[in-house]
């Protein structure tokens, strides 16, 4: 079907009123923080702490405290950093969109012993059975240790060195506990069973 040349001029007329429509400028998106957090509530003193964090539609990110000089927008990435006291840590996050921060708080408690090796040797003289009440040597070597006690204890005074000796009489099969420590903190144990008849 052929339209006259009128229906064609108000048609044309009609398309031309029509308001030619601009698109629409997308706002810039919100920043977000999609996790942020330690890997522990606390830490002995001393100890690194290790933080996490995520992040979406940022440029740049901060962490205060933090000595970290590679600080980046990212979706996972940890870093370490060492309290020295409770701390509370900061995490803000700028973008296009604007800014949004996040925080959690981490306690340090005190420093941890420190296990070493400082018991060499713990042994009885002679394999036994030994009868109730028989005299037995108990012998041992400490390197690095500052004290040495033993459970249960014994009326001998203990102190750190090669080759020390105290002697014991149990009346039933008894186990001894040799423990040393250092001024640090530093422990270390050792035991030896006496069998008795």
């Amino acid at each position: 079907m052929r339209l006259s040349l009128f229906a064609l001029l108000a048609l044309l007329a009609a398309c031309s009123q029509k308001p030619v429509e601009k698109p629409k400028e997308s706002a810039p998106r919100l920043p977000k923080i999609t996790h942020f957090y330690g890997n522990a509530a606390s830490v002995p003193k001393g100890e690194s702490l290790t933080l996490c964090y995520g992040t979406e539609n940022i440029d740049s990110v901060t962490i205060t405290p933090s000595d970290d000089k590679d600080l980046r927008p990212a979706l996972n990435r940890c870093i370490a950093h060492r309290p020295t006291k409770d701390t509370t840590y900061t995490m803000t996050a700028k973008g296009p969109g604007g800014e949004t921060t996040a925080s959690f708080s981490v306690r340090v408690g005190p420093s941890s012993p420190k296990e070493r090796v400082l018991i060499q040797s713990f042994l009885s003289l002679g394999s036994g059975p030994f009868n109730a009440g028989a005299r037995v040597q108990l012998c041992y070597t400490t390197d690095g240790a500052t004290a040495v006690s033993v459970q249960p204890a014994v009326p001998a005074k203990l102190a750190p060195g090669t080759n020390q000796c105290f002697t014991v009489s149990p009346d039933k099969t008894t186990t001894y506990v040799l423990s040393a420590t250092t001024g640090d903190g530093g422990t270390d144990r050792m035991q030896v069973t006496v069998p008795i008849h």
